[in-house]
């Protein structure tokens, strides 16, 4: 089921001692809810790319961090922090996932726009355009200042940067594209959206490999796939239909080449659940195990557990590690306060790396579910900044998270 392993990267030792935020890299937007969503490294520690709900797509080159300005110096001062350098142009709606392949070379988007593209993220640039990304620094300085900000001129002068175009665009979906997923070795890629439509996509060829459909209500919120991307790991979900039909959700394997289903992992957890009722009293069998939506997965590198955050607006957004083959829990990690949104494993399987709506970053080991290190603190309820996505660098010593505040934050592990 999991081919061939993917040669894996030592992770280094994570403690809160050795953890550090060395940037904090505004990504600000004028338009309500317009805030990052997706962020990923490309092909080394010191290139980032981060996309908004808006749509725009920028790059940023980190220099060396020999003498790194002080974080708060960086969130308060304008010009402190590291500006983008690229604006990738192409998309007309949000951001939604990045991926990178393993060569990092391109990097490829999916979009609220229903289409994914690719990028050569070391293209000549085709032309230039001006972006502002710290208004809210902008404002507090006038504020500092004394001076008011006029309407006409509150969005600029912004930062003359680069641009570049797509070199490919995959269309096929119906909807929002909420999931995608790139396999370990860049062969295979899995995107999936709102009508419940799932396509995999032979990345080479640039072609559909297949395509499948969940249920007709509900709605494809992640995606996982297998180091040789022959399995993936779909999680479907929907608050409610209307006011009285709140659909089943689903968490299943399929073989990638067909789109067979291979094994029902929420039937595994409730062997008497009906995914045809809809009804209040049926949601409560798997309410607590699902939340409102598992809407993050990732899989270990060997292949044999998948990791799934509870996310949505719920108490405690959980990682449940189960396993890929049985479908059973192995254990439940504690989680995020008012629920979680991202997970990544690390490169060794070692640990789990989870971000949430309570404003923190937390490391735990695979192995017994042990909080090793905690990034960010919390800021006091899910709206205060709530972190967004998260991504690890190749050489596994560098994080980096957006959050709902419009910040893309760096930390490295030392």
């Amino acid at each position: 089921m999991t081919g061939e392993p993917p040669v894996l990267r030592n992770m280094p030792d994570i403690n809160p001692q050795t953890s550090k935020q060395i940037w904090q890299l505004p990504f600000q937007n004028r338009n309500e809810g317009a805030w990052p969503m997706a962020v990923a490294f490309l092909g080394s520690d010191r290139r980032i790319a981060a996309g908004d709900r808006d749509g725009r797509l920028l790059i940023w080159e980190l220099p060396e961090p020999t003498d790194i300005p002080p974080i708060e110096q960086q969130t308060k001062s304008v010009g402190v922090a590291p500006v983008p350098k690229l604006s990738l142009v192409g998309h007309t709606n949000g951001i939604s996932r990045l991926a990178i392949t393993p060569d990092g070379k391109t990097l490829i988007s999916a979009s609220f726009d229903k289409t994914i593209r690719f990028w050569d993220v070391a293209a000549s640039p085709s032309g230039f355009t001006e972006v502002v990304v710290d208004h809210e620094l902008r404002d507090a300085e006038a504020r500092r200042a004394g001076k008011k900000v006029s309407p006409d001129d509150k969005d600029g002068p912004g930062i003359k940067i680069e641009t570049i175009g797509s070199t490919h665009t995959l269309e096929g979906h119906r909807d929002w594209i909420d999931a995608m997923s790139l396999s370990t070795d860049g062969r295979r890629l899995l995107t999936g959206d709102q009508s419940s439509l799932v396509i995999a996509w032979d990345v080479a060829a640039r072609k559909e490999l297949s395509r499948w459909n969940g249920s007709l209500w509900n709605w494809i919120v992640a995606t996982a796939l297998t180091g040789d991307g022959e399995t993936a790991v779909v999680s479907e979900y929907r608050y409610k239909r209307d006011d009285f039909d709140i659909p089943c959700p689903a968490l299943k394997r399929f073989n990638v080449a067909d789109g067979a289903e291979q094994l029902d992992l929420l039937k595994v957890q409730f062997p008497k659940l009906d995914p045809k009722q809809n009804t209040y009293g049926s949601a409560q069998m798997w309410r607590k195990f699902i939340a409102n939506g598992l809407v993050a997965l990732d899989i270990s590198p060997d292949g044999k557990l998948v990791a799934a955050v509870q996310g949505g607006e719920t108490d405690n957004g959980q990682v449940h590690l189960l396993e890929m083959e049985t479908g059973k829990l192995v254990r439940t990690i504690s989680g995020h306060q008012s629920g979680a949104t991202d997970v990544k494993f690390t490169a060794d399987g070692k640990f789990v790396i989870s971000a949430g709506r309570d404003t923190v970053i937390r490391i735990c080991q695979v192995e017994d579910g042990k909080e090793v290190a905690q990034l960010g603190k919390p800021r006091g309820g899910q709206f205060k900044d709530w972190t967004s996505s998260i991504a690890l660098s190749p050489d596994q010593r560098t994080l980096a998270a957006t959050d709902i505040g419009g910040w893309v934050h760096v930390w490295t592990f030392g």
